[in-house]
Parts: C-alpha cells; structure tokens; sequence
C-alpha cells in the first residue's frame, strides 16, 4: 500500500512539474522575438515573374536555450498581383491557408502570427507585397531526423486573371 501511495505522489509531482516547465516554455521572450524579426528580414525569396507571381521561402530559428523553434515562412507577392487572406463563401476565391506539420515533442504555441491584410471589397480581405507569417513552437523531446513540413496554399490573381490555386512548401529535417 505504502509503495502505491509513492508512485501516485511522484506521478502527480511529476505532473505538476511537466505542467510548469510547459507554461514556461510558451513564454517567447523578446530577445527570440528579435531575432526571429532579423532573421525574416534577411531570408530571401526569388524574384516573381508574371507566370510565377509568388515566390516563398522558410526558415526555422532556435532559441538560445533550443526549447523554442519559430518557424518563419516568407512570401513575395509580385506586382499588381495579391492572394486572399480572406474570403466569404458566398465568394468564389480561394483564401490561403498556412500549413504545418510538427513531429512529436514540437508543439505550436497558439495561432501563426500574419501580416497585414487589406479590404479588397465585399468582406475580401488580400495580402500583397513581401508577407512573413510566423509560428513559435514549444520543443520537448523529439526523434532525431523527424521533420518539420510548413507550406501556403494559395490563389494569385490581379485584375485580368487568376491563376488555379497552390501549394509552396518546404521540409526541414531535425
């Protein structure tokens, strides 16, 4: 009985202490913020061209202590061109959506963080020019080689055409 009641206790300290050491790892520091922001600023994206109007890259950047990851996904929209952000379903567009894939151990911590949409007219919303989307990610233990895959999915349009929707992605093994 006695040997029942320690391992229940060490389970529930054991509990509480994943619990704590999780909440802290939500926390993003400025530090990590900053240079997530330096990274973004310095990751390249080819150049659009009227066939190719958007070019996306991505980036993973570590925190000092490794138990945070952002993943930084960067899009450059040529041109008189735009994606949607937004679309209503009375509308027959297609609005982009971030995809990610976290091994085991990697956990998102809340939503992407998006750029600046603007109102394209009827409850539209698009993005246009250079766009960094960003998702901070807790990191427990994960298997060496596991991968993490974050992509856009995506519709180009300007006022003449649209080009059929897409997907860009990148892969990025641990």
């Amino acid at each position: 009985m006695v040997f029942k009641t320690i391992n229940r206790y060490n389970f529930l300290i054991l509990a509480l202490i994943t619990q704590i050491s999780f909440a802290q790892s939500t926390n993003i520091s400025s530090e990590f913020k900053k240079k997530v922001e330096v990274a973004s600023s310095e990751l390249f994206t080819s150049p659009s061209d009227p066939m190719n109007p958007v070019s996306v890259n991505a980036t993973l950047v570590w925190s000092e202590d490794k138990t945070q990851v952002a993943i930084v996904l960067k899009a450059n929209i040529g041109n008189e061109w735009h994606i949607y952000a937004y679309v209503p379903e009375n509308q027959p567009y297609i609005a982009s959506r971030l995809e990610l894939e976290l091994p085991s151990g990697i956990k998102a911590i809340g939503e992407w963080e998006k750029p600046y949409s603007e109102s394209y007219g009827d409850d539209i919303y698009v993005y246009r020019g250079a766009l960094v989307f960003v998702q901070y990610c807790s990191v427990g233990y994960y298997t060496k080689g596991s991968k993490i895959n974050c992509g856009l999915h995506y519709q180009t349009c300007n006022l003449r055409k649209c080009f059929p929707p897409q997907t860009k992605s990148k892969s990025f093994k641990l």
